[in-house]
């Protein structure tokens, strides 16, 4: 009977016919997990022609990449066993996730020669990682195809068909904290009839954004940067995040890259995939929570969270494709190094309140289904006067809702304006009343990573 092989070693000695392994030479690749399946589609088509054998081994420290050394060790502490081959789905926002694998070895030959390629998955402070590593006897024919291997698929990720033109953002993992997962989401395509903004931000969008991103190749032969820094703000539901969405549901092929503040510990890794997966757009919403003025910053862990920002986005390159979108409720509690420092910020944009002309077709657009009597527009207008556009959309609401209530009619009085406006009124003004208390008599410490001790 044949003797049944466990340990890696073991398989590795079969494969290259040899019982000494040293003279098997090796290269290694590390990759952002982030890309996992760009990365192993490239492998398999790659291989697929070679009729590779696959197999699974064991890794017990996740936080240690594996390397093709330590499978070839036949004695001392760790000897690697086999295992199943494990798969994990992963979500590429299509119907069915992509399977997977999770530490696995190619077994192949070479023109006869044999081959083997390793991908391996740990963890890092930043996030995860995925180590390749391609292993050969030292003859050209080996040593050409292993280069050339690499070669592709580093080039097969960069074009990255599964992530490609979509938005992904990241969700933590609850117990360790780790940036692991990434999710797609579909990008709703936003018209630039449904952006309510007076005529010059619009042109101000028009110039530095759409124009400049058809210029950029030109830009670039010419010796100029082909990113941009656009920090808008506003305050809150003027509909600034409303605008970045029309922005990027109206860049084509560009993919959208949301990071949170809670995730900034990892922006390198993020900025990372943005460069692999330019041209791309970079979301950075209330840049406040991040980029707070240094003197009002009084804890290690938030200016080293500063400092990163700064670095990172200094450190893209002149020729990177990458738009960052940063907005703020809070301009003023920026630090200057960001908001007054071209390079990383090219453009200060306001979303302003809408003004009476603006709130008007915001009332049209959000009270499509509603017929408004004679002056009942007009009344709104009027009434809805130093609103943002959160708080238009929240008043047509109630007015359906008070049609509704009363029989269903659709059509919206000049009385029934001003019963909705005065009861919204009357919940509003004691919030007021309370908020300048609060702010005479409270200091709100509003970052709990500022606390030292936390």
């Amino acid at each position: 009977m044949t003797e049944k092989i466990q340990f890696v070693w073991q398989e590795l000695q079969r494969h290259f016919d040899t019982d000494d392994l040293t003279i098997v030479v090796s290269s290694r690749w590390k990759f952002t997990a982030h890309l996992l399946p760009d990365l192993q589609s490239a492998i398999e088509e790659q291989l697929e022609p070679l009729s590779p054998e696959v197999l699974g081994f064991q890794q017990l420290d996740e936080y240690s990449p594996m390397k093709l050394s330590d499978l070839t060790t036949s004695g001392g502490l760790y000897v690697v066993p086999r295992a199943p081959l494990q798969f994990q789905d992963i979500d590429i926002g299509e119907d069915q996730p992509y399977a997977s694998r999770n530490n696995c070895l190619w077994l192949f030959k070479i023109a006869n020669m044999p081959a083997t390629v390793m991908m391996s998955k740990f963890l890092t402070r930043y996030g995860p990682k995925i180590q390749v590593e391609i292993a050969h006897l030292p003859d050209d024919v080996s040593h050409a195809f292993a280069k050339d291997l690499l070669r592709t698929i580093q080039e097969q990720c960069k074009r990255s068909r599964y992530y490609r033109n979509k938005v992904v953002s990241f969700e933590s993992d609850d117990f360790s904290g780790t940036h692991e997962t990434m999710r797609v989401h579909d990008l709703h395509a936003v018209s630039r009839n449904d952006v309510v903004l007076p005529k010059a931000t619009m042109d101000q969008l028009d110039t530095h954004i759409f124009e400049f991103a058809k210029c950029r190749e030109q830009l670039k032969r010419l010796g100029q940067s082909a990113r941009k820094g656009i920090l808008f703000h506003g305050h809150p539901g003027t509909g600034k995040t409303h605008v970045i969405r029309y922005l990027a549901s109206n860049l084509p092929g560009h993919t959208t890259i949301l990071v949170t503040a809670e995730q900034m510990l990892n922006m390198e890794e993020y900025f990372a995939l943005a460069r692999i997966l330019q041209p791309c757009v970079m979301v950075f919403e209330d840049a406040d929570l991040v980029a707070r003025a240094r003197e009002d910053i009084s804890s290690q862990r938030a200016e080293t969270r500063l400092n990163r920002l700064l670095y990172e986005m200094e450190g893209l390159g002149t020729d990177a494709d990458i738009l960052m979108f940063l907005t703020t409720n809070r301009l003023n509690s920026l630090e200057g190094a960001l908001a007054s420092r071209s390079g990383r910020v090219d453009l200060v944009l306001e979303i302003p309140l809408p003004d009476d002309d603006c709130r008007e077709r915001l009332f049209r657009q959000y009270g499509y289904a509603l017929n408004f009597q004679d002056e009942a527009l007009a009344e709104a207008v009027v009434r809805s006067k130093g609103r943002s556009a959160a708080d238009v959309k929240e008043m047509v609401r109630r007015l359906a809702q008070q049609s509704i209530t009363r029989g269903g009619s659709l059509v919206i009085s000049r009385e029934a304006v001003e019963v909705v406006f005065a009861d919204a009124e009357a919940v509003l003004n004691p919030l007021k009343r309370d908020e300048g208390t609060a702010r005479r008599h409270i200091t709100v410490h509003d970052d709990e990573d500022d606390c030292d001790s936390c």
